[in-house]
């Protein structure tokens, strides 16, 4: 199965509204798809508070198609920790497509193969507003995406992520109404920190 590494790093946010700034201890959740079952979190930010910093890294292995098409989402939720249950700050959702192109130019043109060797990304630093904050909040991260790799077919355990995969696909054509010949594995196994 064809496959790729992808590394994010979590910089900071900015501009963060809640209502108690003086206490704001904030931390992100990142997965892909938006499945609460897999994901990762970043450690809480206790001295930041309307503008935490993480410099939170984290890789994992998606499907090479997954940068084929705008329905692979990676979505980064920003919480304030609180003791009587924590607050959803806003949330980036942005496609791997899109990361993908992004991280693919230079100066706004395509990479060329002498200045990126063989489909390896160098790495792209982005901003991105925060949906669901009335502050203008503002998310900075910085990504690349790995060559492209064959990788052994899930088995025992890991089938049930390779199922989970396969719902994506299923969500991905609902929503879009076109059906796609997508084979998208996630390694949640080799999703770790650096």
């Amino acid at each position: 199965m064809e496959c790729r590494k992808f590394e994010i790093t979590l910089v900071s946010a900015r501009n963060l509204e809640v209502r108690e700034t003086h206490k704001m201890k904030v931390y992100a959740k990142i997965s892909i798809a938006g499945d609460p079952n897999m994901e990762k979190r970043t450690p809480v930010d206790k001295k930041g508070r309307a503008n935490p910093a993480w410099n939170f890294t984290t890789i994992c292995i998606i499907g090479k198609q997954a940068v084929e098409h705008d329905g692979v989402l990676l979505v980064i939720t920003l919480y304030c920790s609180r003791t009587f249950g924590d607050q959803c700050i806003g949330e980036v959702c942005v496609s791997f497509k899109e990361l993908f192109n992004r991280e693919r130019t230079l100066w706004g043109r395509l990479r060329t193969p002498f200045s990126s060797p063989k489909g390896v990304g160098v790495g792209k630093t982005v901003n991105y507003p925060l949906s669901g904050s009335n502050s203008g909040g503002v998310l900075k991260f910085s990504y690349r995406f790995g060559e492209v790799v064959i990788v052994d077919q899930p088995s025992g355990q890991e089938s049930t992520l390779a199922s989970v995969a396969q719902w994506v696909v299923l969500i991905i054509t609902v929503v879009t109404g076109v059906d796609l010949p997508i084979d998208i594995p996630f390694s949640w196994k080799m999703f770790h920190e650096v």
